[in-house]
């Protein structure tokens, strides 16, 4: 049997509880769901997913689509980042033997940094293309940085000159 690939999902904007998944993670959630189709028959993977997305992949209802893991928001209140996901998504990779994976994230910046942090920690990016993610650009959104490919482009300025995420 081969060895089994991951398919993680980073997702993107986050609205108040009630209001999640909002339409860009649904839209992830959709592209796990695509990225597992597309893979050879018989391979097995598993889904890895931070909570907005796993939340979307369980209104499916199905085995298939479940999430093995979901990551949620730290229990200390803190910002949950890419890199918070990655390290929990890393921790299940090595328990089970996983050396490839399937990052599924916003393409615009997001997707190739994701990309670039897994290769960095030593893992086998499988590229799989997920087409076109919407940005949310509701009043609901409460990560301005995730509202527009402007808004985004001027936020990952600010961290490349040093301003902490989240702000």
């Amino acid at each position: 049997m081969p060895a089994p690939i991951a398919i993680i999902g980073f997702s993107f904007a986050l609205r108040p509880e009630p209001l999640e998944p909002n339409p860009s993670n649904i839209e992830l959630a959709r592209a796990m769901i695509m990225c597992k189709h597309r893979l050879r028959p018989g391979t097995p993977a598993v889904m890895l997913a931070q909570w907005e997305i796993a939340r979307a992949l369980h209104w499916y209802n199905r085995e298939e689509f479940r999430p093995a893991l979901s990551v949620g928001p730290p229990t200390d209140g803190s910002y949950l980042d890419s890199r918070g996901v990655w390290e929990a998504a890393k921790t299940y990779c090595e328990t089970h033997g996983i050396k490839v994976v399937v990052p599924v994230a916003q393409p615009f910046l997001h997707l190739p940094s994701v990309k670039q942090m897994i290769k960095k920690d030593g893992y086998t990016v499988l590229d799989i293309p997920i087409g076109k993610i919407p940005f949310d650009n509701s009043q609901f959104n409460t990560q301005p940085w995730t509202k527009s490919r402007f808004a985004l482009l001027k936020y990952a300025i600010k961290i490349k000159l040093g301003r902490s995420h989240g702000q």
